[in-house]
C-alpha cells in the first residue's frame, strides 16, 4: 500500500530513486533558478505589504508563503527535473533463480496448497512471471536442498530434499556464474536454513559487486497448530541404576489450555510418561526421570502426542538421544571416624552394585584403622592417602570425624581433589561432623555447600525424630524405583512410607549456589535442610546431615530396596561426571543432517595437571564397521585440550576411542559415542522464517517479498546496480506530486482569503 502511494505521487517506485540520481535536465544554471525564486518571493512580499487589507500580519505571511511556493514550483518545472539511472540492457544479463526443494517445502500450511505446489504455480513455464523475467534476462533456474542443481521446469520440484542450505547454495551458484554479467539472484524458500556453511568469500564478493539478492518467502510465518520437541537434554554417560533426568523442551502453537502426553521410550518399551498442560508460554520444559539398569549404548526416544488426535505436522513430535550406560567401576573412598550403624549399612547397601567399589578406612582407635574394599594390601596402608593416591578415586565420603584428624597438607589434598581433580565429596552427619568437628575453622569449610555455624555450648546433632522428604529438585536427582511408568505420584508415596530418622543435624545457611535436595520435618513442624549439594570448581560437594538412614533398611520389609536405591543414586550423582585423566567427547551428541563432526579431548597426568605435549589420536568406529584415525591437535588457548575434525556421512551410532601418549608412555584411553541422522531437521521450526530471508536480502541491497507478491520482481530487478546497463534520463516534471503541491498552496491561500472575506 505504501509503495503504491509513493509510485502514484512520484511516478516511479522507491527503488528507482534509491538507485538513481535526481538532476535538472534544462542545462540552465541553478544559481539563476535561485535568484529568480528569491526575487519573485521578494516581489510578492512587497506587493502584499503595500496592499491595503484587513488581513493581520500572520495571515499575510501565510498568503505570501503559499504564493512563493507556487512560484518556486513553476520555476523548478521550467528547469526540467529528471531522474538519471542505469537501465539493464535486455537479454544481456543473467538472472539466477534458486528454488528450495527440501522436505519442508512439501508441508501444507493449515489447509492451504502445499508450499511446493505454490512455487510450481508461480514459476510455471507458461506463467506470466517467468515470461516477463525471460524478456529482460537470461534466466537460469536451480533447485537446492543439500546441493544446488539445475532445474529444467518447476514441474520437476518434489519437496524431498533432506536439508536446506540456503546461503551455501547461493555461494556455490555465484561461484559458477561469477564471470558472467549477473544482474541478481532470486531465492525462493521458506527460510528453514538448517545445514551447511556459507562461503564468506563468495558472499563478500557479491556485496562488493553490488549484486542484489531478492527473496520470496513461502509458507505462513506462524503455524496455527503445531507441537514440536525442540530439544532433549540428557547426560551423555550414566551409571547403571542411577537416576537420569531427560529435560524435554516442547514448543506449541495453538494449544494453549490443552494437554499433551510426553512419553519416554527405549525402543518399543515405554519407560515413563508425563502429561503437560500448555500455558501462555510458547515453550514448556518437562523433566522425566528414569533409571537405566543395563550397561551399553541406549537410545531413548521422546514422543509427544497432543490430546484430540494428530496435528498437521507429526514428524517434529519425536526426537532421540543416545546415552552410554558405562561399563566401568566408580571408585569411592569412605573415611569414617568411629564404628557406627550408618557405616555398616552404607557399605552393605552398595555391596551388590558392581558399578561401585567402596574402599573404606575406619578409625578404630588412635592411629589404628580398619580397611575394607581394597584391591591390594598396599592400598590405604597409611590410612589417609597422598594426593596422588587420592586422585585415583572418583568420590570421597567423610563420616563422623574431626577436621583436626586431617593435617593441613591432607586438607589441601581433599580441596584439590574436588576443585582440580573434579571429584565428588559427600560429608555425612554425626557427633564429630560439621561444626561439631571443627570444620568451620578448616580449609574444608570452603568445600561445603553451607555456611557452617560456629559451635556453641550444645551439639548441632539433635537426637529427635524427623521425617525426611525430597524437594522438587531432589526428586530429579534421587528416586525410589516404583516399577511403574508414572513418575511423581508413585515415587512420592514410596518416600512417605519410609520410617522417620532418629536424628538430624543443623549445619548452617545454604550458600548462594547450593541446592537443597532433601529436608527434615521434626515433630514441631520445623523444616531443616538435610541434603544439600553444589558445584565447586570441577567437582561437586554435598552433605547429608544425619546418621540414621540405616533405619530405612532395618524397619522396612526385607524385600524393600529403598535404602539401596537412595545410596546408589546419591553416590551416582556424585561421581557420574567426575572427569577421567583422558577423555574425549564430540561437541554434540546428535549430528542431524550435518556431516562435519568436531571432537574435543582432554589429557591430564596423575596429578591432574594438563599435558600439552601429549600425542592424542582418536580412532573412530563407523556404523558400517570401518575405522578412521583422527590426529588430535593441541589447542593453543586451553591447556590439556585437543581438537580433531572428521566427516561422518553414514547415519548411525559412532564410537570414538582416544589414546594419549607422552614420549611413548601411555597416559590413558577413553571412549565416547555420537549419533548421525539425516532427514531430521527439515520438519522442525516449520514456519516461514521471513526474518532470515529479509536479512539476507537487505544485506545485499535486495528486498524480501511474500510469494504472493512475486509479480513485483521484474520491475525491481530492472533497477539492479549490477550487470550490463546503459544510462537513462526520465522526466520528473510531470509527477502528480507537483500538481498536488500547487493545489495545496493555492487552496491554502484561497481558504485564508475566504476566512477574512476578502475574496
Amino acid at each position: 500500500m505504501g509503495e503504491a502511494i509513493f509510485r502514484f505521487l512520484f511516478k516511479y517506485p522507491p527503488i528507482a530513486f534509491e538507485r538513481g540520481r535526481v538532476t535538472l535536465a534544462s542545462g540552465w544554471p541553478v544559481w539563476l533558478l535561485l535568484i529568480l525564486a528569491l526575487g519573485g518571493a521578494a516581489a510578492l512580499g512587497y506587493f502584499l505589504w503595500r496592499q491595503k487589507s484587513r488581513l493581520p500580519l500572520t495571515s499575510k505571511l501565510m498568503v505570501w508563503g503559499a504564493q512563493s511556493i507556487t512560484l518556486a514550483i513553476l520555476l523548478l518545472l521550467l528547469w526540467r527535473p529528471a531522474l538519471v539511472l542505469s537501465s539493464l540492457v535486455p537479454q544481456r544479463n543473467v538472472l539466477a533463480v534458486l528454488v528450495d526443494d527440501s522436505s519442508s517445502m512439501a508441508l501444507t500450511d493449515e489447509g492451504d496448497t502445499p508450499r511446493v505446489e505454490q512455487v510450481r504455480q508461480t514459476f510455471a513455464d507458461d506463467g506470466a512471471l517467468l515470461s516477463e523475467l525471460r524478456e529482460k534476462f537470461q534466466v537460469r533456474t536451480y533447485t537446492f536442498s543439500d546441493q544446488p542443481r539445475k532445474l529444467t521446469s518447476a514441474a520437476d520440484l518434489k519437496g524431498e530434499g533432506k536439508s536446506s542450505r540456503v546461503e551455501e547454495a547461493v555461494g556455490q551458484i555465484y561461484g559458477e556464474l561469477r564471470h558472467l554479467p549477473l544482474a541478481g539472484v532470486v531465492v525462493v524458500s521458506d527460510g528453514a536454513q538448517n545445514a551447511g556453511k556459507p562461503s564468506p568469500e563468495n558472499l563478500q564478493e557479491m556485496l562488493a559487486r553490488k549484486i542484489p539478492i531478492y527473496t520470496l518467502g513461502v509458507g505462513n510465518p506462524q503455524m496455527e497448530r503445531d507441537i514440536e520437541v525442540t530439544d532433549i537434554v540428557l547426560p551423555r554417560t550414566a551409571l547403571p541404576g542411577s537416576t537420569v533426568t531427560a529435560a524435554v523442551s516442547v514448543r506449541q502453537h495453538g494449544y494453549i489450555g490443552r494437554e499433551a502426553k510426553v512419553e519416554l521410550r527405549e525402543g518399543n518399551r515405554l519407560l515413563k510418561s508425563r502429561t503437560v498442560e500448555f500455558g501462555p508460554s510458547p515453550i514448556e520444559t518437562v523433566n522425566i526421570n528414569f533409571t537405566p539398569e543395563t550397561k551399553g549404548i541406549r537410545e531413548y526416544t521422546v514422543v509427544v502426542s497432543p490430546a484430540g488426535g494428530p496435528e498437521p505436522i507429526m514428524e517434529n513430535n519425536t526426537q532421540s538421544r543416545v546415552v552410554e550406560v558405562q561399563d566401568r567401576v566408580a571408585k569411592i573412598l569412605y573415611i569414617e571416624g568411629e564404628p557406627r550403624w550408618e557405616y555398616k549399612f552404607l557399605r552393605r547397601a552398595m555391596e551388590e552394585d558392581k558399578s561401585f567399589q567402596i574402599a573404606s578406612v575406619l578409625r578404630t582407635s588412635q592411629n589404628k584403622f580398619y580397611r575394607q574394599g581394597i584391591e591390594n594390601p598396599k592400598e590405604l596402608a597409611t590410612g589417609i592417602p597422598s594426593m596422588k593416591e587420592l586422585f585415583q578415586y572418583d568420590g570421597l565420603i567423610l563420616g563422623s570425624i574431626q577436621a583436626s584428624f586431617f593435617s593441613p597438607e591432607q586438607q589441601r589434598s581433599i580441596y584439590e581433589f574436588v576443585s582440580r581433580r573434579g571429584g565428588g565429596l559427600l560429608m555425612l552427619g554425626g557427633r564429630m561432623a560439621f561444626a561439631d568437628g571443627g570444620y568451620q575453622a578448616s580449609t574444608l569449610a570452603d568445600l561445603l555447600p553451607v555456611e557452617l555455624d560456629n559451635r556453641g555450648a550444645t551439639s548441632t546433632l539433635h537426637r529427635l525424630p524427623a521425617k525426611f522428604r525430597l524437594t522438587a529438585r531432589g526428586m530429579e536427582k534421587i528416586q525410589i524405583n516404583t516399577g511403574t511408568t508414572s513418575d511423581d505420584d508413585a515415587a512420592q508415596l514410596a518416600w512417605e512410607k519410609l520410617p522417620q530418622l532418629t536424628n538430624y543435624q543443623t549445619t548452617g545457611k545454604p550458600k548462594p549456589g547450593a541446592v537443597v535436595l532433601g529436608e527434615g520435618v521434626n515433630e514441631g513442624g520445623d523444616v531443616v535442610p538435610l541434603l544439600i549439594a553444589e558445584r565447586f570448581g570441577r567437582g561437586r560437594t554435598a552433605l547429608f546431615a544425619t546418621d540414621s538412614s540405616w533405619r530405612w533398611q532395618m524397619q522396612m520389609p526385607s524385600e524393600d530396596r529403598s535404602h539401596e536405591f537412595f545410596w546408589r543414586q546419591l553416590l551416582s550423582s556424585m561421581v557420574t561426571e567426575t572427569p577421567r585423566f583422558v577423555s574425549v567427547m564430540p561437541e554434540k551428541p546428535l549430528y542431524a543432517d550435518e556431516e562435519t563432526v568436531r571432537l574435543v579431548g582432554h589429557v591430564y597426568d596423575e596429578q591432574f595437571e594438563p599435558v600439552n605435549a601429549a600425542e592424542a589420536v582418536a580412532t573412530v568406529n563407523f556404523p558400517d564397521g570401518s575405522k578412521q584415525e583422527v590426529l588430535m591437535t593441541h589447542s593453543v588457548e586451553e591447556d590439556g585440550v585437543f581438537y580433531g575434525e572428521m566427516k561422518a556421512a553414514p547415519v548411525g551410532i559412532y564410537n570414538v576411542e582416544l589414546s594419549a601418549k607422552l614420549a611413548d608412555k601411555q597416559i590413558g584411553t577413553s571412549s565416547a559415542y555420537f549419533q548421525r541422522a539425516d532427514g531430521v531437521v527439515e520438519h522442525f521450526s516449520p514456519e516461514l522464517n521471513a526474518l532470515f530471508l529479509a536479512r539476507m536480502a537487505e544485506q545485499t541491497g535486495g528486498k524480501y517479498y511474500p510469494l504472493a507478491e512475486a509479480e513485483k520482481l521484474p520491475e525491481q530487478l530492472t533497477y539492479s546496480p549490477a550487470g550490463v546497463s546503459v544510462p537513462e534520463v526520465r522526466d520528473l516534471w510531470d509527477m502528480p506530486l507537483w500538481l498536488l503541491l500547487i493545489l495545496l498552496a493555492k487552496g491554502t491561500e484561497w481558504a485564508m482569503r475566504k476566512r477574512w472575506r476578502t475574496v
